[in-house]
């Protein structure tokens, strides 16, 4: 079992700050568009209820969720907020550094994001190269990819699709607008996908009528379930090594 860090009192943290220690950082955008069915803070809620769960169930310390991150896809979709790539990852860099500053040297990023993905993972690097520190970023596109593969019915999706719907599902229902649910899918750029496989990165913005990329009629609370704990479970996975793992 761990422990949320901003429900401990200084003390209480103090002693629990050393090379053995794992800190937590969930990153997941609180204002960014997700259709007509789903609230801007979907990724906010879906990050921070994993990184809930995990915390339950893992030796770790949790910070709290970041709620802005690198979202260049949606910036012209009112109320979507992107920040800059090095604005970004500098933020986070600064973040883990303050805890190496009390011992701490492994850290793993909960990252709900997939433009965050690719400029996270180069931070880790350089925070390993540069100040010997241990940073893990989950991969939200693979994270629970096999099992959604196995409940989701949509022939592709990726942004307020089926799979995204039922995680909210089971998150907070209260929020979720079915009755606004579509099907609609983001076209590849042409020859950037051949024989149905991505040869070729090819970035472009959100441009579906309604901001999304699947089908997000199909989404159940079941398959939420499903999909959520899988994600979990395979986080804590990582974490029961990587807690035991000793750094050099």
């Amino acid at each position: 079992m761990g422990y949320q860090i901003k429900e401990l009192t200084h003390p209480q943290i103090k002693g629990m700050l050393n090379d053995k220690t794992v800190v937590v950082l969930p990153i997941g955008g609180g204002s960014k568009e997700h259709g007509g069915h789903l609230p801007l803070g979907t990724d906010y809620f879906v990050t921070d209820w994993i990184a809930a769960r995990v915390t339950e169930r893992c030796d770790v310390l949790t910070l709290p969720t970041l709620p802005y991150a690198y979202f260049p896809a949606f910036i012209k979709w009112e109320g979507s907020v992107s920040v800059a790539p090095d604005h970004f990852t500098a933020y986070v860099a600064d973040i883990l550094k303050s805890y190496m500053n009390y011992g701490v040297r492994k850290f793993l990023i909960i990252d709900g994001g997939v433009s965050t993905h690719p400029p996270l993972v180069t931070m880790s690097r350089e925070l390993m190269n540069n100040n010997g520190l241990y940073v893990a970023v989950t991969n939200i596109s693979t994270l629970a990819s096999d099992v959604e593969a196995k409940v989701c019915e949509q022939p592709r999706g990726g942004h307020g699709d089926e799979s995204e719907t039922s995680t909210m599902l089971v998150i907070r229902p209260d929020l979720v607008h079915m009755e606004n649910a579509c099907e609609e899918y983001s076209e590849a750029f042409p020859g950037t996908v051949i024989g149905g496989i991505r040869r070729i990165d090819m970035m472009t913005s959100m441009s579906t009528p309604n901001g999304t990329n699947g089908n997000s009629t199909l989404a159940t609370k079941e398959k939420g379930e499903v999909i959520l704990n899988a994600m979990v479970d395979n986080i804590c996975t990582f974490l029961d090594e990587f807690v035991k793992y000793e750094v050099r």
